[in-house]
C-alpha cells in the first residue's frame, strides 16, 4: 500500500477509535441534565455510562476472535456504521429505555471497531514504523479517554447534551467512507465460523458478575453478603474460563499469548495507566468546579492541557519507540507520572493554578509517552494481531471501569474518615473533608503507578540480561 494511503487509512481507524473512546467518558459530565431531560433518577441516569463499558468489555473478545476468521476490516466497517446509527438514535432519545438501548448499539459498534483497529494497523504498515502509528493511534485513544470531561464541559456550556453524541454522525461516515475507498480488498472467505461459546459464556457471567459487585457495591458496601458472592462467582466464572480455554481444542483465546512476559506486562501496566486516568475523568471537575468555584466552561479548558500534551507526545514517544524499543519509552513515561501523581497527591487550593495546570500538561506528557499499544501488538505473533487487538482494548476498558469504581469509592472513603461518617456526596460545607479525600484517592492512584514501573523494570533488565547472555 502506498504510503499516503497508509496514513489516510490511519487517520480514518483513530477518528473513528476516538469516537468510540471519547463517548465512554464524556457523559459523565451530562448525567444531570440527562436526568432532569429524561426525567430520570441521578443513580439510573448513570447506568448510561456503565452499560456502555460494560457491554465493549463482554464483545471484544468475542470480536476480536471473529475478526481473525472473517476479516478485521469487514468487522471495522460494518462496527462504524452501527456506531455512528447508535449515536444518532442517543441523540434523538426522549427518554431513559430510548437512551440505553441506543447505548447498546453504539456499544457494540464499538467494541467491533475496538477490537479490530490496531490488527489493521499492524497489517497496513511495514514492521519498522509501527511504533509511530500505534503511537498516533495511542494519541488519539488516550485522547479520547482524557479529554471527555473537558470536551463535554464546553458542549455543555454553548450547546445541549444532544450534541455530545451528534457529534459523531459526521464523523464517522466520514471515516467510514475514506476507508471503504482505501481499505485493502479481503479475500471473501468461505469457512465455518468457529467460536468457543461455552468458554466465551463463562467469560462473559465473569465480567458481568465482576461489574455489577463493583457498581452495586458501592451503592450498599462491599462487605455485604450478595456483593461478596458475586465477586466469589466472578471468580469461579474466570477459573472455569482459563479451565476450558486451557483444554478445548479451538479456544475463544489461546492462552499461550500470555507466556510472553513483554505482552503480558504491556497488558497489566496499559490497564494500571488507564484506570489512573479516571482519577482525573472524575476527581477533576468536582475539584475545578465545587472547590475552586470556576465555570464548567473554564473548567474544560483547563483540562484541556492533557490531551493538548498528549497529541505531541504519543507520536514522538512512538518514534522513539521504534529506535529504542516502547518498554524503554513506556519506562520513562512511568517515572514523569509520578511528577504529576505526587501534585495531584499534595496540592492545596491556596497553591494557585499555575501548578494544577502544571500536574495536568505533566500528566498529557506521561500519557503520550507511554506505548502501551506497540508494547502489546510487538510482543503478539503474527497469528495473535487479532486477538491481541481486543485483549489490548479490554485492558484499556477494564483499566478505565475500574478506574471509575476506585477513584469514586476512594474519594468517599477519604471524605468518610476525615467527616468521621459516611459521606457520598460533595461536602459542600466541609472543602478541606474534599481536599483531604482527594489526596487519599491520589495516594492509591500514585500506588498503582508505583506497580507499573516496578513491573517495566523487571521486563527491561529481563530483554537487557538476555541480549548479554552468551548464545
Amino acid at each position: 500500500m502506498k504510503r499516503n494511503s497508509q496514513w489516510t487509512l490511519l487517520l480514518a481507524t483513530s477518528m473513528v477509535s476516538f469516537m468510540s473512546t471519547i463517548d465512554a467518558s464524556i457523559v459523565n459530565i451530562a448525567v444531570p441534565q440527562l436526568s432532569r431531560d429524561l426525567h430520570a433518577p441521578m443513580n439510573e441516569a448513570e447506568w448510561v455510562v456503565s452499560v456502555y463499558l460494560v457491554l465493549i468489555c463482554v464483545l471484544l473478545i468475542f470480536f476480536g476472535k471473529l475478526s481473525d476468521q472473517i476479516g478485521r476490516i469487514k468487522i471495522f466497517q460494518t462496527g462504524t456504521l452501527i456506531f455512528v446509527a447508535g449515536s444518532l438514535g442517543c441523540g434523538l432519545s426522549v427518554n431513559l429505555p430510548m437512551m440505553l438501548v441506543m447505548r447498546i448499539v453504539q456499544a457494540i459498534g464499538a467494541s467491533m471497531t475496538m477490537a479490530t483497529n490496531f490488527g489493521i494497523i499492524t497489517q497496513i504498515f511495514p514492521s519498522n514504523r509501527h511504533g509511530v502509528a500505534l503511537g498516533v493511534n495511542s494519541s488519539f485513544v488516550q485522547v479520547g479517554n482524557i479529554m471527555g470531561p473537558g470536551l463535554g464541559g464546553l458542549i455543555l456550556a454553548t450547546l445541549s447534551w444532544h450534541f455530545i453524541f451528534f457529534i459523531n454522525v459526521p464523523i464517522g461516515l466520514i471515516a467510514f467512507f475514506f476507508g471503504h475507498k482505501i481499505f485493502p480488498k479481503e479475500a471473501r472467505t468461505t469457512q465455518k465460523i468457529s467460536m468457543d461459546y461455552p468458554g466465551y459464556l463463562a467469560y462473559v457471567f465473569a465480567i458481568i458478575s465482576f461489574f455489577v459487585a463493583i457498581y452495586w457495591g458501592q451503592a450498599v458496601g462491599f462487605m455485604k453478603p450478595e456483593i461478596i458472592i458475586l465477586f466469589l462467582l466472578a471468580a469461579a466464572c474466570t477459573a472455569a474460563f482459563i479451565l476450558r480455554e486451557n483444554h478445548t481444542e479451538k479456544p475463544l483465546l489461546d492462552l499461550h499469548i500470555f507466556k510472553n512476559a513483554g505482552f503480558s506486562i504491556g497488558v497489566i501496566t496499559a490497564m494500571l495507566v488507564f484506570a489512573v486516568s479516571y482519577f482525573n475523568n472524575m476527581i477533576m471537575p468536582y475539584y475545578l468546579q465545587e472547590t475552586l468555584k470556576y465555570s464548567s466552561a473554564i473548567a474544560g479548558v483547563i483540562l484541556m492541557a492533557i490531551p493538548l500534551l498528549n497529541i505531541f507526545s504519543a507520536p514522538i514517544g512512538g518514534m522513539i519507540g521504534d529506535h529504542i524499543g516502547a518498554e524503554k519509552v513506556s519506562l520513562i513515561a512511568l517515572v514523569i507520572f509520578l511528577i504529576p501523581e505526587t501534585i495531584f497527591m499534595l496540592i492545596q487550593p491556596s497553591w494557585g493554578i499555575v501548578w494544577l495546570v502544571l500536574g495536568l500538561m505533566l500528566y498529557g506528557l506521561a500519557n503520550g509517552t507511554f506505548q502501551n499499544n506497540p508494547m502489546i501488538m510487538g510482543n503478539a505473533g503474527k497469528q495473535y494481531q487479532g486477538i491481541a487487538g481486543s485483549i489490548a482494548a479490554l485492558a484499556r476498558n477494564l483499566g478505565m471501569s475500574i478506574g471509575l469504581s476506585l477513584s469514586t469509592s476512594l474519594l468517599y472513603f477519604g471524605i468518610s474518615q476525615k467527616a468521621g461518617r459516611r459521606v457520598t456526596t460533595y461536602p459542600a460545607q466541609h472543602p478541606d473533608w474534599f481536599i483531604y479525600g482527594m489526596h487519599f484517592s491520589y495516594g492509591f492512584a500514585f500506588a498503582l503507578i508505583v506497580s507499573a514501573l516496578i513491573l517495566l523494570i523487571a521486563l527491561v533488565w529481563q530483554k537487557n540480561r538476555k541480549k548479554t547472555l552468551p548464545l
